[in-house]
């Protein structure tokens, strides 16, 4: 019956687009859904989020690119083929996103963050780089995100400093989000080893059962390219 169905013509306003829909009993109906948000809301939106502004000018400027070319050839990205995989077809699953330096990983993830937000699949968010948590901890900004914000960006876990105390906030991170059922997205290029090892078997546990998990497997560096 789905593939019968046709869509006859969509009027937009503002902040609401109206889609009438034909079944194949020539029966109409009709389906209301909010408009995409404005690029430009959407983008100032995630700098007060948090957001870098080097991962924002990129998709501000229409710079972002899937592709690239090497030697004359052309080559998919594979962070931003995971991550508009994730965003489009995976979420509200978390992410965890493994790969080497240069990959690509936290553009990738930011852009797939914009998409979300622009589709309003999400009105909230907040990027952390893994050297922040601390600080926001401290000042008990981290604990108050943990509850309030739809998704939660953590870039470049393991890169922090390695304590038992930072270890403790890392594992508050995951296991609060994972009791609430709120996603978070996390880039690293250490190892689902290393993190077993860095933080608790627990944390990894949860990730296991919890995220969309991925390795980026391209044996090419982006920096320059990108």
């Amino acid at each position: 019956m789905g593939e019968a169905l046709r869509l006859v013509k969509t009027i937009r306003s503002e902040n609401l687009i109206w889609e009438f829909w034909e079944d194949e009993n020539g029966q109409t109906f009709t389906k209301k859904r909010l408009a995409d948000l404005p690029s430009k809301v959407a983008i100032e939106m995630l700098s007060d989020f948090g957001f870098p502004a080097k991962y924002l000018n990129p998709i501000r400027e229409g710079r972002v690119r899937s592709e690239v070319e090497i030697e004359g050839q052309r080559f998919p990205v594979e962070s931003f083929e995971i991550a508009k995989k994730w965003a489009t077809e995976k979420f509200p699953q978390s992410l965890l996103l493994l790969g080497s330096v240069g990959t690509g990983k936290t553009q990738a993830v930011v852009a797939a963050t914009y998409w979300l937000l622009k589709k309003r699949k999400i009105g909230t968010a907040r990027f952390y780089s893994a050297m922040e948590l601390r600080a926001a901890f401290e000042r008990g900004e981290l604990q108050k995100d943990l509850s309030s914000v739809d998704l939660l960006i953590i870039d470049d876990l393991g890169r922090e400093y390695k304590s038992d105390f930072n270890a403790y906030i890392v594992e508050t991170v995951i296991t609060t989000r994972y009791d609430l059922e709120k996603p978070i997205c996390i880039t690293t290029n250490i190892t689902l080893e290393e993190i077993a090892r860095r933080y608790t078997p627990r944390v990894l546990d949860r990730l296991r059962e919890w995220a969309y998990r991925k390795v980026i497997k391209q044996n090419f560096s982006l920096r320059g390219r990108l």
